[in-house]
């Protein structure tokens, strides 16, 4: 025919790699057939990236209808008990205390995805720095994620000699925990422990997030933190998470506080995810990074 476009791919031992062919014929200015030109394209990453993207999207649907339907059923449930008080105050509590608790996931979803396109656009997420009570935030973040689990008992591992106060973005700092403290919730479903570590390292404070949890299988262990990825397999399937909050945290840890993140893990035993910063962040050096 006059030419078109088709795709193929090779394999190459393991690795698969996607080309688009491009056909067209040439003719001489009479009408005769001169011969064709090929043009052969390597579009693996761009077919990788919008696989990854429709994936990303199902999720992030999934994710987002999750808390609405909890919002729509409790809210509808007090409204139809609201004309023959069938609920009384302790139940109304109970109720509202989880419709709030998933609006507040819910904003915390949309965060997710809006910073998510915003380091990806190259916009930095700018830091607001400021001196904070260290211990203060780590203990407020534990009540925090107490309220949201019955079947895990947090605790608390504080080394000797812990500074009073570091300097960073304290909204920033707690995203980090909160998230790192969610995914540790999520990904030990048949409860636990769940201890947050924290201790002096030279001129850095080491804080680490250990659960008794399903466990990250070694080859996922140095992906864990790239954008979408997710540890796929039977036993978590029924977990749904955007695969935004490690990349977010990685970006919180390293560019924000000039840290470093890493985790460590053994399938059935648990995971733990440890991060550094340090205690006198350069603010100077952060905001040249975060520019």
């Amino acid at each position: 025919g006059e030419g078109g476009t088709t795709d193929f791919s090779i394999h190459h031992g393991a690795a698969e790699r996607i080309f688009q062919l491009n056909g067209a014929q040439v003719k001489y200015e009479d009408g005769r057939n001169l011969g064709v030109v090929l043009i052969m394209s390597d579009v693996t990453e761009l077919k990788n990236i919008e696989k990854m993207k429709s994936g990303f999207v199902a999720m992030a649907s999934h994710e987002l209808r999750t808390p609405l339907t909890a919002i729509k059923g409790f809210s509808s449930t007090l409204l139809d008990g609201i004309d023959d008080d069938i609920y009384d105050k302790n139940d109304q509590k109970e109720f509202l205390t989880i419709v709030v608790g998933e609006c507040d996931r819910l904003r915390r979803l949309i965060d997710d995805l809006l910073n998510t396109s915003r380091i990806e656009a190259g916009e930095s997420l700018t830091p607001d720095y400021t001196e904070f009570p260290l211990v203060e935030q780590l203990d407020k973040v534990l009540k925090v994620q107490q309220q949201a689990t019955k079947n895990h008992v947090l605790k608390a591992d504080f080394g000797p000699g812990l500074p009073d106060t570091i300097v960073g973005d304290k909204d920033k700092f707690d995203q980090i925990l909160t998230n790192l403290m969610n995914n540790a919730i999520k990904y030990a479903p048949g409860g636990g422990d769940i201890t947050l570590h924290a201790m002096v390292e030279g001129d850095m404070v080491k804080i680490g997030i250990e659960d008794q949890g399903l466990g990250i299988p070694k080859d996922h262990l140095g992906k864990v933190f790239e954008r979408f990825h997710r540890v796929d397999n039977d036993d978590n399937r029924k977990i749904y998470g955007t695969g935004l909050g490690l990349f977010l945290v990685k970006h919180l840890v390293e560019d924000v506080h000039l840290g470093k993140i890493w985790a460590e893990s053994e399938v059935g035993v648990g995971s733990t995810f440890w991060f550094t910063v340090p205690i006198q962040l350069d603010i100077d050096e952060a905001k040249e990074r975060n520019s």
